[in-house]
Protein backbone atom coordinates (compact mmCIF):
# COMPACT_ATOMS: atom_id res chain seq x y z
CA UNK A 1 0.00 0.00 0.00
CA UNK A 2 1.48 3.37 -1.01
CA UNK A 3 2.08 6.07 1.59
CA UNK A 4 -0.40 8.93 1.89
CA UNK A 5 0.58 12.37 3.11
CA UNK A 6 -1.48 11.95 6.28
CA UNK A 7 0.55 8.82 7.13
CA UNK A 8 3.78 10.82 7.51
CA UNK A 9 2.40 13.92 9.21
CA UNK A 10 3.70 12.90 12.63
CA UNK A 11 7.03 11.53 11.42
CA UNK A 12 9.95 12.73 13.58
CA UNK A 13 11.48 14.20 10.42
CA UNK A 14 9.34 17.35 10.91
CA UNK A 15 6.87 17.25 8.03
CA UNK A 16 4.14 18.72 10.26
CA UNK A 17 6.08 21.99 10.45
CA UNK A 18 6.09 22.21 6.65
CA UNK A 19 2.35 21.52 6.60
CA UNK A 20 1.75 24.22 9.22
CA UNK A 21 3.49 26.70 6.93
CA UNK A 22 1.36 25.79 3.92
CA UNK A 23 -1.26 28.49 3.35
CA UNK A 24 -4.16 26.43 1.99
CA UNK A 25 -7.42 28.27 1.36
CA UNK A 26 -10.04 25.58 1.94
CA UNK A 27 -10.80 22.44 3.97
CA UNK A 28 -11.23 20.68 0.63
CA UNK A 29 -7.59 21.29 -0.28
CA UNK A 30 -6.44 20.05 3.13
CA UNK A 31 -8.43 16.83 2.64
CA UNK A 32 -7.12 16.29 -0.89
CA UNK A 33 -3.53 16.86 0.22
CA UNK A 34 -3.93 14.51 3.19
CA UNK A 35 -5.29 11.78 0.90
CA UNK A 36 -2.61 12.28 -1.78
CA UNK A 37 -0.29 9.34 -2.41
CA UNK A 38 3.48 9.50 -2.56
CA UNK A 39 4.90 9.70 -6.08
CA UNK A 40 7.19 6.79 -6.90
CA UNK A 41 7.93 7.12 -10.61
CA UNK A 42 10.41 9.54 -12.13
CA UNK A 43 7.85 10.66 -14.70
CA UNK A 44 5.26 11.56 -12.06
CA UNK A 45 7.79 13.37 -9.87
CA UNK A 46 9.08 15.25 -12.90
CA UNK A 47 5.55 16.36 -13.79
CA UNK A 48 4.91 17.47 -10.22
CA UNK A 49 7.84 19.84 -10.40
CA UNK A 50 6.93 21.12 -13.86
CA UNK A 51 3.55 22.00 -12.35
CA UNK A 52 5.17 23.71 -9.36
CA UNK A 53 7.58 25.67 -11.54
CA UNK A 54 4.68 26.92 -13.66
CA UNK A 55 2.78 28.10 -10.59
CA UNK A 56 5.90 29.81 -9.23
CA UNK A 57 6.26 31.72 -12.48
CA UNK A 58 2.56 32.64 -12.54
CA UNK A 59 1.60 33.33 -8.92
CA UNK A 60 4.75 34.38 -7.07
CA UNK A 61 5.67 38.05 -7.00
CA UNK A 62 6.25 39.30 -10.53
CA UNK A 63 4.17 36.53 -12.10
CA UNK A 64 1.39 37.27 -14.57
CA UNK A 65 -1.31 36.01 -12.18
CA UNK A 66 0.13 37.46 -8.97
CA UNK A 67 -2.36 40.36 -8.97
CA UNK A 68 -5.39 38.04 -8.88
CA UNK A 69 -3.94 35.42 -6.49
CA UNK A 70 -5.83 36.74 -3.46
CA UNK A 71 -9.09 36.91 -5.42
CA UNK A 72 -8.69 33.29 -6.49
CA UNK A 73 -7.89 32.24 -2.94
CA UNK A 74 -10.98 34.03 -1.64
CA UNK A 75 -13.11 32.04 -4.06
CA UNK A 76 -11.36 28.79 -3.16
CA UNK A 77 -11.98 29.41 0.54
CA UNK A 78 -15.70 28.75 -0.05
CA UNK A 79 -15.15 25.16 -1.12
CA UNK A 80 -16.14 22.15 0.97
CA UNK A 81 -15.14 18.52 0.61
CA UNK A 82 -18.19 17.05 -1.11
CA UNK A 83 -16.57 13.87 -2.40
CA UNK A 84 -18.72 11.67 -0.15
CA UNK A 85 -21.86 13.34 -1.47
CA UNK A 86 -20.77 12.60 -5.02
CA UNK A 87 -20.12 8.98 -4.09
CA UNK A 88 -23.65 8.76 -2.69
CA UNK A 89 -25.08 10.15 -5.93
CA UNK A 90 -23.03 7.69 -7.99
CA UNK A 91 -24.41 4.93 -5.77
CA UNK A 92 -28.00 5.89 -6.56
CA UNK A 93 -28.92 8.12 -3.60
CA UNK A 94 -30.90 11.30 -4.10
CA UNK A 95 -29.09 14.50 -3.15
CA UNK A 96 -30.56 16.58 -0.35
CA UNK A 97 -30.85 20.35 -0.37
CA UNK A 98 -27.53 20.86 1.42
CA UNK A 99 -25.74 18.56 -1.04
CA UNK A 100 -27.34 20.33 -4.00
CA UNK A 101 -26.29 23.67 -2.51
CA UNK A 102 -22.69 22.49 -2.13
CA UNK A 103 -22.58 21.21 -5.71
CA UNK A 104 -24.00 24.53 -6.90
CA UNK A 105 -21.40 26.41 -4.87
CA UNK A 106 -18.61 24.31 -6.39
CA UNK A 107 -19.86 25.17 -9.88
CA UNK A 108 -20.10 28.87 -9.05
CA UNK A 109 -16.57 28.96 -7.62
CA UNK A 110 -15.22 27.02 -10.60
CA UNK A 111 -16.88 29.36 -13.08
CA UNK A 112 -15.83 32.51 -11.18
CA UNK A 113 -12.18 31.40 -11.25
CA UNK A 114 -12.46 30.65 -14.98
CA UNK A 115 -13.77 34.19 -15.40
CA UNK A 116 -10.92 35.62 -13.32
CA UNK A 117 -8.36 33.80 -15.41
CA UNK A 118 -9.95 34.90 -18.67
CA UNK A 119 -7.58 34.19 -21.54
CA UNK A 120 -4.63 33.59 -19.19
CA UNK A 121 -4.16 29.85 -19.38
CA UNK A 122 -2.67 27.52 -16.80
CA UNK A 123 -1.13 24.57 -18.62
CA UNK A 124 -1.09 22.46 -15.46
CA UNK A 125 -4.83 22.62 -14.76
CA UNK A 126 -7.76 22.81 -17.16
CA UNK A 127 -10.97 24.00 -15.53
CA UNK A 128 -14.14 22.58 -17.07
CA UNK A 129 -17.09 24.80 -17.83
CA UNK A 130 -19.83 23.94 -15.32
CA UNK A 131 -22.36 26.56 -16.43
CA UNK A 132 -24.89 23.88 -17.37
CA UNK A 133 -24.93 22.47 -13.82
CA UNK A 134 -24.98 25.96 -12.34
CA UNK A 135 -28.00 26.76 -14.54
CA UNK A 136 -29.66 23.53 -13.44
CA UNK A 137 -29.31 24.41 -9.76
CA UNK A 138 -29.96 28.13 -10.25
CA UNK A 139 -33.06 28.40 -12.46
CA UNK A 140 -33.55 32.03 -11.38
CA UNK A 141 -30.08 32.95 -12.69
CA UNK A 142 -29.23 34.86 -9.50
CA UNK A 143 -25.86 33.11 -9.08
CA UNK A 144 -26.25 33.35 -5.30
CA UNK A 145 -24.59 30.71 -3.15
CA UNK A 146 -27.77 29.11 -1.82
CA UNK A 147 -30.22 26.43 -2.92
CA UNK A 148 -33.95 25.95 -2.69
CA UNK A 149 -36.42 23.79 -4.62
CA UNK A 150 -37.45 26.79 -6.68
CA UNK A 151 -40.92 27.43 -8.07
CA UNK A 152 -39.32 27.63 -11.52
CA UNK A 153 -38.78 23.86 -11.52
CA UNK A 154 -42.49 23.07 -11.79
CA UNK A 155 -45.68 24.99 -12.58
CA UNK A 156 -47.62 22.49 -10.46
CA UNK A 157 -45.26 23.15 -7.53
CA UNK A 158 -45.61 26.89 -7.96
CA UNK A 159 -49.41 26.75 -8.13
CA UNK A 160 -49.67 24.50 -5.08
CA UNK A 161 -47.43 26.74 -3.01
CA UNK A 162 -49.44 29.78 -4.02
CA UNK A 163 -52.73 28.05 -3.17
CA UNK A 164 -51.42 26.96 0.19
CA UNK A 165 -50.28 30.50 0.94
CA UNK A 166 -53.42 32.25 -0.30
CA UNK A 167 -55.90 29.85 1.27
CA UNK A 168 -53.85 29.07 4.36
CA UNK A 169 -54.86 25.46 3.76
CA UNK A 170 -51.91 23.54 5.13
CA UNK A 171 -53.74 20.26 5.37
CA UNK A 172 -52.06 16.88 5.61
CA UNK A 173 -52.92 15.97 2.00
CA UNK A 174 -51.66 19.26 0.60
CA UNK A 175 -48.42 19.10 2.55
CA UNK A 176 -47.90 15.49 1.46
CA UNK A 177 -48.45 16.49 -2.17
CA UNK A 178 -46.00 19.38 -1.77
CA UNK A 179 -43.38 17.04 -0.30
CA UNK A 180 -43.84 14.55 -3.16
CA UNK A 181 -43.41 17.27 -5.79
CA UNK A 182 -40.21 18.55 -4.11
CA UNK A 183 -38.82 15.01 -3.82
CA UNK A 184 -39.54 14.36 -7.50
CA UNK A 185 -37.63 17.50 -8.41
CA UNK A 186 -34.67 16.49 -6.25
CA UNK A 187 -34.69 13.07 -7.92
CA UNK A 188 -34.68 14.65 -11.36
CA UNK A 189 -31.90 17.11 -10.47
CA UNK A 190 -29.81 14.26 -9.06
CA UNK A 191 -30.28 12.17 -12.23
CA UNK A 192 -29.09 15.07 -14.39
CA UNK A 193 -26.10 15.76 -12.15
CA UNK A 194 -25.19 12.06 -12.16
CA UNK A 195 -24.74 12.22 -15.94
CA UNK A 196 -21.99 14.81 -15.37
CA UNK A 197 -20.66 13.45 -12.08
CA UNK A 198 -17.21 12.60 -13.48
CA UNK A 199 -16.71 16.19 -14.61
CA UNK A 200 -17.83 17.49 -11.21
CA UNK A 201 -15.38 15.13 -9.46
CA UNK A 202 -12.55 16.19 -11.73
CA UNK A 203 -13.37 19.82 -11.04
CA UNK A 204 -13.02 19.22 -7.30
CA UNK A 205 -9.48 17.93 -7.77
CA UNK A 206 -8.61 20.65 -10.27
CA UNK A 207 -9.65 23.40 -7.86
CA UNK A 208 -7.85 21.74 -4.95
CA UNK A 209 -4.76 21.34 -7.14
CA UNK A 210 -4.77 25.05 -7.92
CA UNK A 211 -5.00 25.86 -4.21
CA UNK A 212 -2.25 23.39 -3.23
CA UNK A 213 0.13 24.53 -5.97
CA UNK A 214 -0.38 28.21 -5.14
CA UNK A 215 0.42 27.39 -1.50
CA UNK A 216 3.47 25.28 -2.42
CA UNK A 217 4.86 27.96 -4.73
CA UNK A 218 4.38 30.64 -2.08
CA UNK A 219 6.02 28.41 0.54
CA UNK A 220 8.96 27.77 -1.76
CA UNK A 221 9.68 31.50 -1.71
CA UNK A 222 8.85 32.10 1.97
CA UNK A 223 11.04 29.27 3.32
CA UNK A 224 13.85 29.67 0.72
CA UNK A 225 13.23 26.22 -0.72
CA UNK A 226 14.35 25.08 -4.17
CA UNK A 227 13.31 22.85 -7.06
CA UNK A 228 15.34 19.57 -7.04
CA UNK A 229 16.83 17.52 -9.82
CA UNK A 230 15.92 13.84 -10.16
CA UNK A 231 18.70 11.25 -9.95
CA UNK A 232 18.81 7.49 -10.42
CA UNK A 233 21.95 6.63 -8.42
CA UNK A 234 23.17 9.39 -6.10
CA UNK A 235 21.33 11.71 -3.73
CA UNK A 236 23.18 14.94 -3.00
CA UNK A 237 22.43 18.19 -1.24
CA UNK A 238 24.21 21.52 -1.21
CA UNK A 239 23.21 23.87 1.56
CA UNK A 240 20.82 21.39 3.20
CA UNK A 241 18.99 22.96 6.15
CA UNK A 242 16.12 22.17 8.48
CA UNK A 243 13.41 24.86 8.08
CA UNK A 244 11.94 24.41 11.57
CA UNK A 245 15.28 24.64 13.38
CA UNK A 246 16.35 27.50 11.11
CA UNK A 247 13.25 29.43 12.16
CA UNK A 248 13.87 28.74 15.86
CA UNK A 249 17.50 29.89 15.54
CA UNK A 250 16.42 32.99 13.62
CA UNK A 251 14.10 33.99 16.48
CA UNK A 252 17.13 33.67 18.78
CA UNK A 253 19.20 35.88 16.44
CA UNK A 254 21.32 32.86 15.43
CA UNK A 255 22.02 31.45 12.00
CA UNK A 256 21.58 27.84 10.86
CA UNK A 257 24.69 26.33 9.29
CA UNK A 258 23.68 24.31 6.20
CA UNK A 259 25.59 21.19 5.21
CA UNK A 260 26.62 19.50 1.97
CA UNK A 261 26.13 15.76 1.78
CA UNK A 262 25.86 13.02 -0.83
CA UNK A 263 25.36 9.25 -0.79
CA UNK A 264 24.82 6.55 -3.38
CA UNK A 265 22.85 3.42 -3.92
CA UNK A 266 24.64 0.27 -2.63
CA UNK A 267 27.39 2.24 -0.79
CA UNK A 268 26.42 3.19 2.78
CA UNK A 269 27.53 6.54 4.16
CA UNK A 270 28.77 6.60 7.77
CA UNK A 271 28.80 9.94 9.62
CA UNK A 272 30.84 10.34 12.80
CA UNK A 273 31.40 13.38 14.95
CA UNK A 274 31.03 15.05 18.29
CA UNK A 275 27.93 15.09 20.43
CA UNK A 276 25.77 18.07 19.52
CA UNK A 277 27.37 17.94 16.09
CA UNK A 278 24.05 17.85 14.25
CA UNK A 279 24.29 14.24 13.04
CA UNK A 280 20.80 13.24 14.18
CA UNK A 281 19.31 16.44 12.79
CA UNK A 282 21.00 15.79 9.45
CA UNK A 283 19.33 12.37 9.22
CA UNK A 284 15.93 13.84 10.04
CA UNK A 285 16.43 16.59 7.48
CA UNK A 286 17.37 14.06 4.78
CA UNK A 287 14.17 12.14 5.57
CA UNK A 288 12.20 15.39 5.43
CA UNK A 289 13.72 16.32 2.06
CA UNK A 290 12.97 12.85 0.66
CA UNK A 291 9.30 13.09 1.62
CA UNK A 292 9.01 16.64 0.31
CA UNK A 293 10.60 15.49 -2.96
CA UNK A 294 8.12 12.67 -3.47
CA UNK A 295 5.12 14.81 -2.52
CA UNK A 296 6.12 17.65 -4.85
CA UNK A 297 7.22 20.34 -2.36
CA UNK A 298 10.23 22.62 -2.50
CA UNK A 299 13.43 21.20 -0.97
CA UNK A 300 15.32 22.86 1.94
CA UNK A 301 18.64 23.18 0.12
CA UNK A 302 20.27 25.54 -2.34
CA UNK A 303 20.76 22.62 -4.76
CA UNK A 304 19.70 18.98 -4.66
CA UNK A 305 19.59 15.83 -6.75
CA UNK A 306 17.44 13.09 -5.25
CA UNK A 307 16.80 9.43 -6.01
CA UNK A 308 13.12 8.32 -5.68
CA UNK A 309 12.60 5.48 -3.20
CA UNK A 310 9.67 3.23 -2.32
CA UNK A 311 9.88 3.85 1.44
CA UNK A 312 11.82 5.77 4.07
CA UNK A 313 13.15 4.26 7.31
CA UNK A 314 14.24 6.81 9.92
CA UNK A 315 15.64 4.63 12.71
CA UNK A 316 16.68 6.03 16.07
CA UNK A 317 18.36 3.76 18.59
CA UNK A 318 17.21 5.66 21.68
CA UNK A 319 13.49 4.99 21.41
CA UNK A 320 11.50 2.66 23.62
CA UNK A 321 8.22 0.88 23.03
CA UNK A 322 6.87 0.66 26.56
CA UNK A 323 3.37 -0.28 25.47
CA UNK A 324 4.75 -3.50 24.03
CA UNK A 325 7.17 -4.01 26.89
CA UNK A 326 10.19 -3.58 24.64
CA UNK A 327 13.50 -2.07 25.74
CA UNK A 328 15.25 0.49 23.55
CA UNK A 329 17.51 -2.18 22.08
CA UNK A 330 14.71 -4.68 21.44
CA UNK A 331 12.60 -2.01 19.74
CA UNK A 332 15.60 -1.01 17.61
CA UNK A 333 16.24 -4.60 16.52
CA UNK A 334 12.64 -4.92 15.37
CA UNK A 335 12.83 -1.67 13.38
CA UNK A 336 16.11 -2.67 11.74
CA UNK A 337 14.62 -6.08 10.86
CA UNK A 338 11.68 -4.36 9.21
CA UNK A 339 14.05 -2.17 7.20
CA UNK A 340 16.18 -5.16 6.11
CA UNK A 341 13.05 -7.04 5.07
CA UNK A 342 12.14 -4.11 2.82
CA UNK A 343 15.67 -4.06 1.38
CA UNK A 344 15.46 -7.81 0.69
CA UNK A 345 12.19 -7.33 -1.20
CA UNK A 346 14.08 -5.63 -4.00
CA UNK A 347 12.43 -2.22 -3.62
CA UNK A 348 14.81 0.72 -3.38
CA UNK A 349 14.51 2.19 0.11
CA UNK A 350 16.11 5.03 2.05
CA UNK A 351 17.57 3.82 5.35
CA UNK A 352 18.62 6.47 7.88
CA UNK A 353 19.98 4.87 11.05
CA UNK A 354 20.93 7.07 13.98
CA UNK A 355 23.49 5.59 16.40
CA UNK A 356 22.73 1.90 15.84
CA UNK A 357 23.23 -0.37 18.87
CA UNK A 358 24.05 2.62 21.05
CA UNK A 359 22.08 1.19 23.99
CA UNK A 360 24.25 -1.91 24.36
CA UNK A 361 27.90 -2.28 25.44
CA UNK A 362 30.48 -0.59 23.15
CA UNK A 363 32.19 -3.82 22.04
CA UNK A 364 29.02 -5.49 20.84
CA UNK A 365 27.60 -2.18 19.64
CA UNK A 366 30.60 -1.61 17.41
CA UNK A 367 30.33 -5.15 16.05
CA UNK A 368 26.59 -4.76 15.31
CA UNK A 369 27.18 -1.42 13.56
CA UNK A 370 30.00 -2.83 11.43
CA UNK A 371 27.87 -5.85 10.57
CA UNK A 372 24.92 -3.67 9.58
CA UNK A 373 27.15 -1.68 7.23
CA UNK A 374 28.39 -4.95 5.69
CA UNK A 375 24.84 -6.22 5.23
CA UNK A 376 23.78 -2.98 3.50
CA UNK A 377 26.87 -2.74 1.28
CA UNK A 378 26.10 -3.86 -2.24
CA UNK A 379 22.36 -4.00 -1.59
CA UNK A 380 19.84 -1.88 -3.44
CA UNK A 381 19.46 0.69 -0.69
CA UNK A 382 20.24 4.34 -0.06
CA UNK A 383 21.79 4.20 3.40
CA UNK A 384 23.16 6.76 5.86
CA UNK A 385 24.25 5.86 9.40
CA UNK A 386 25.67 7.86 12.30
CA UNK A 387 27.83 6.47 15.09
CA UNK A 388 30.23 7.22 17.95
CA UNK A 389 31.85 3.80 17.62
CA UNK A 390 35.23 3.15 16.03
CA UNK A 391 34.47 1.39 12.75
CA UNK A 392 37.61 -0.09 11.23
CA UNK A 393 38.22 -0.91 7.59
CA UNK A 394 36.99 0.62 4.37
CA UNK A 395 33.47 -0.71 4.62
CA UNK A 396 31.78 2.38 3.25
CA UNK A 397 32.05 6.05 2.49
CA UNK A 398 32.77 8.07 5.64
CA UNK A 399 32.18 11.67 6.63
CA UNK A 400 32.68 13.44 9.93
CA UNK A 401 31.40 16.61 11.51
CA UNK A 402 34.25 19.11 11.53
CA UNK A 403 33.61 19.80 15.22
CA UNK A 404 35.13 22.56 17.29
CA UNK A 405 36.73 25.25 15.17
CA UNK A 406 38.03 28.47 16.74
CA UNK A 407 36.10 27.76 19.90
CA UNK A 408 32.77 27.15 18.15
CA UNK A 409 31.01 24.08 16.82
CA UNK A 410 31.38 23.78 13.05
CA UNK A 411 28.72 21.48 11.56
CA UNK A 412 30.41 21.13 8.17
CA UNK A 413 30.66 17.53 6.95
CA UNK A 414 34.09 16.46 5.72
CA UNK A 415 35.11 13.31 3.86
CA UNK A 416 36.94 11.13 6.39
CA UNK A 417 39.18 8.10 5.93
CA UNK A 418 40.08 7.27 9.54
CA UNK A 419 38.75 4.44 11.71
CA UNK A 420 38.44 6.27 15.03
CA UNK A 421 35.39 8.29 15.90
CA UNK A 422 36.26 11.87 16.96
CA UNK A 423 36.67 12.32 20.72
CA UNK A 424 35.20 15.69 21.61
CA UNK A 425 32.68 14.81 24.31
CA UNK A 426 34.81 16.40 27.04
CA UNK A 427 35.15 19.63 25.08
CA UNK A 428 31.40 19.71 24.50
CA UNK A 429 30.79 19.11 28.21
CA UNK A 430 33.13 21.95 29.08
CA UNK A 431 31.26 24.35 26.81
CA UNK A 432 28.09 23.35 28.67
CA UNK A 433 29.76 24.38 31.94
CA UNK A 434 29.96 20.85 33.30
CA UNK A 435 31.29 20.40 36.85
CA UNK A 436 35.05 21.10 36.76
CA UNK A 437 36.01 18.22 39.04
CA UNK A 438 33.98 15.82 36.95
CA UNK A 439 35.78 16.94 33.77
CA UNK A 440 39.20 16.87 35.48
CA UNK A 441 38.77 13.29 36.66
CA UNK A 442 37.37 12.26 33.26
CA UNK A 443 40.51 13.60 31.57
CA UNK A 444 42.66 11.59 33.98
CA UNK A 445 40.68 8.45 33.18
CA UNK A 446 41.05 9.14 29.46
CA UNK A 447 44.83 9.35 29.82
CA UNK A 448 44.84 5.99 31.63
CA UNK A 449 42.80 4.39 28.83
CA UNK A 450 45.17 5.68 26.16
CA UNK A 451 48.32 4.56 27.99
Amino acid sequence: MSIRFKNILDSPCGIRFIFSKLNLSSPLSVSVLMDSRISLSISEISQNYKDLEEFCSLFNEGGTLYSIKDKIRLKLSLLKDIRNSLLRIKGGSTAGDIELFEIKLLCLVNNDIRLLLGERLINTVKLHCLEDIADLLDPQGSRIGSFYVYDEYSKELKDLRRALKDQDSYTGDNLSKLSELEDDIRDELTRKIKKRIDVVEESIYNLAKIDILIAKSEQLSDLSLSIPNISDLTTSFKGLFNPEIAEILSMKKSVYQPVDISFSCSEPLLITGANMGGKSLTLKTIALAQYLFQFGFGIPATESSIVPVSSVFLLSGNEQNQKRGLSSFAAEVKRVNKMLDAVSSGDLVLSLTDEPASTTNPTEGSALTSALIRVLTGKRVMSVLTTHYNISGNLCKKMRVKGFDNGRMNYELLVYSGDDAPMEALRVAETLCADKEWIRIAKEELIKLKS
